[in-house]
């Protein structure tokens, strides 16, 4: 996974520089509760989307808005559950140790992002790499950083929700979005696709650019995974935000992707470095 969402970061070539080209996007209306027609998702057929999505002028034009606007180009925000909060997720290239094998072209990507603070204030000097964003948490649910229940009061004000925190405190200029691992169990379709629209809308209201990941498939429940991947799609594709196909990435692993031993946390390889990009490491969750 760490390998697919640098790959997606390092097609934007972070272009920074120059007026802003406008936006041509329609927005879709604002969700509501109740308003979800299972009938708009039936034809998704996740093999049919891209692993790697190609990054079209739409996505060029809300990032450069965004850096005109004050969003820092060497800052992301990584938003969502136990997958993303965890350390093996992008968090190892903050050390230094990588090994990029035949994918040296990612090294542009990781020295715009390296030692950067991801933060501003209160002395922070981790990178986007290496920062837990107050949008992602373990057991946080589609609905999680949008309640102000979960805001670190460190750092965030006074009924101030975990995103708008996030927002207000790194200014980035990327927000990688995945969640549904826990939405399986306790989200229904509609709640799911309320949510995952009113974040990535708020995402775009600041001009930040949203990265959309489809999720592994839980074991316990494939039908529901389907089900809320397939509206991640059809989200991306409204929106005319960036899809990383992760759950296709997936599907020819062993035990797609997934750790057997738990049925909810990616597989890692047998050297636990997913900063490492051999042959044998991408066979897991690299």
């Amino acid at each position: 996974m760490v390998f697919i969402v640098s790959l997606v970061i390092n097609g934007l070539r972070l272009r920074d520089t120059g007026a802003p080209t406008p936006s041509t996007s329609t927005r879709p209306a604002p969700p509501a509760l109740g308003g979800f027609d299972p009938v708009t998702v039936a034809d998704i057929a996740l093999a049919d989307y891209a692993i790697i999505p190609e990054i079209g002028a739409q996505a060029k034009a809300i990032y450069q808005t965004g850096i005109a606007a004050g969003n820092n180009p060497r800052v992301f925000s990584k938003l969502g559950d136990c997958m993303t909060e965890n350390p093996n997720f992008l968090a190892p290239f903050s050390a230094g140790q990588y090994e990029l094998g035949e994918y040296a072209s990612l090294q542009t990507v990781i020295e715009q992002f390296a030692g950067t603070p991801a933060r501003e204030g209160q002395g922070w000097t981790d990178d986007s790499f290496a920062t837990v964003c107050f949008a992602a948490a373990s057991g946080f649910n589609i609905a999680g950083p949008l309640d102000p229940i979960w805001a670190n009061p460190k750092w965030c004000q006074a009924g101030e929700s975990p995103l708008a925190c996030e927002y207000r405190v790194a200014r980035p200029s990327i927000a990688i979005l995945m969640f549904g691992t826990n939405d399986v169990t306790y989200t229904d379709a509609d709640t799911y696709n309320y949510y995952l629209r009113t974040l990535v809308g708020i995402t775009l209201d600041h001009n930040i650019l949203p990265l959309l990941n489809t999720f592994p498939t839980r074991p316990e429940d494939p039908e529901k995974s389907l089900l809320l991947n397939q509206i991640v799609v059809r989200v991306a594709l409204d929106y005319e935000a960036p899809l990383v196909n992760l759950n296709r990435a997936l599907e020819p692993l062993p035990h797609h992707g997934v750790d057997p031993a738990d049925t909810i946390h990616l597989n890692l390889p047998p050297s636990a470095r997913t900063d490492v990009f051999t042959v044998e490491n991408l066979q897991f969750d690299t």
